[in-house]
């Protein structure tokens, strides 16, 4: 690839994490989910891999296994016919023997290779098939752990939100409170007021009651005449005529 189209694709993948990186702090929640869901993915192939690779392992060893009993077999089969030879007193038999026991020594001596290759394949089958074992058991439990780290940060930050909606509406609250302990002082001062008006009122109302009843002839006064006779007089007045008709018709005369 050239310089500018390396360089192209550089700038192509810093832009890619740049978006990536902004995604993540406007909305880590998504985010971390969409992560996570791709590491699923990511676990779901490994373990179709590792379906394979066992499958792969099993075929390789069972023909490995086969071949080396067959290998066993000519083995023991080579140390029988050697057996014989020794035994054997007849020349001719002897000969048909050794030549017998030199094709099946040839024979082994060309499985060997195939045996040693057949043998390493299925040793690295298997060297595969347990590293995406464990590959696939980290990542399963590494998916697990990202999982409840998900959940337990889902649930720390609706606690933190609802302590933020607490704390304003204990806010709101205490404004509320402020403004009614304010207004309560403007009340109070209305209130002295309203009461001090009251007061004066009632004194002003207990004074006029008081000089009405002074200037209110009492009952003494205006049952007793001698009383009211002496008021009269002392006012000026003419006291009423208390004789006969006749008397008080020469008084009438005399106004």
């Amino acid at each position: 690839m050239s310089f500018l189209g390396n360089l192209f694709k550089k700038h192509a993948e810093n832009a890619v994490t740049s978006v990536q990186k902004f995604l993540v702090t406007i909305d880590p929640e998504t985010a971390t989910e969409a992560q996570i869901a791709e590491f699923s993915d990511q676990l779901k192939k490994a373990s179709e891999e590792l379906a394979k690779a066992r499958a792969e392992y099993q075929t390789d060893e069972k023909r490995a296994e086969e071949i080396e009993a067959l290998y066993q077999k000519r083995l023991q089969a080579a140390s029988i016919l050697e057996g014989q030879v020794g035994e054997a007193s007849d020349q001719v038999r002897k000969d048909s023997l050794s030549a017998s026991l030199e094709k099946l020594v040839t024979m082994l001596e060309q499985m060997k290779p195939d045996i040693e290759r057949e043998r390493r394949d299925a040793d690295d089958a298997k060297q595969m098939m347990n590293e995406l074992t464990q590959f696939v058991e980290e990542s399963a439990q590494a998916l697990k752990d990202a999982r409840s780290r998900l959940d337990h940060a889902k649930s720390e930050m609706r606690r933190a939100e609802l302590e933020q909606e607490r704390a304003e509406q204990r806010a709101r609250a205490t404004e509320v409170l402020a403004g009614i302990k304010k207004g309560s002082g403007t009340f109070n001062v209305a209130l002295d007021a309203m009461q001090k008006k009251t007061e004066e009122s009632r004194q002003k109302a207990d004074a006029a009651m008081t000089r009405s009843k002074l200037l209110t002839p009492t009952n003494a006064e205006k049952e007793d005449t001698n009383i009211s006779a002496a008021l009269a007089k002392a006012s000026g007045e003419t006291a009423p005529a208390s004789g006969s008709v006749s008397d008080r018709l020469a008084a009438l005369k005399k106004k």
